[in-house]
């Protein structure tokens, strides 16, 4: 990897880096909100399930703005680099 690849992957992550933060901490406080929710004994279903989908709308939110980075990341590869890490990833685990 030359210097250069290595600084605009450096500034991708730079430039994604707060909003992959706040994704998370959203994400972080619909989990604890569904955890609130369902703690007692007066579990009020409606509401525990709006919030599981705030959770789920949470999760896809970070997910996606992470896979957008990555794939940023991925572009600054030369054709070879992408194809090592592509077997690198299907190896099975050891």
């Amino acid at each position: 990897m030359s210097g250069e690849q290595r600084k605009r992957m450096d500034a991708i992550f730079g430039e994604n880096k707060g909003t992959l933060l706040n994704l998370y901490h959203s994400l972080e406080a619909e989990e604890s909100g569904l955890e609130r929710l369902t703690s007692g004994t007066h579990l009020d279903e409606e509401q525990i399930f709006r919030q599981i989908d705030k959770v789920t709308e949470a999760r896809a939110a970070l997910e996606k703005a992470n896979a957008h980075m990555l794939l940023e990341i991925r572009k600054q590869m030369t054709d070879e680099q992408a194809e090592k890490l592509d077997e690198h990833r299907m190896k099975p685990p050891s």
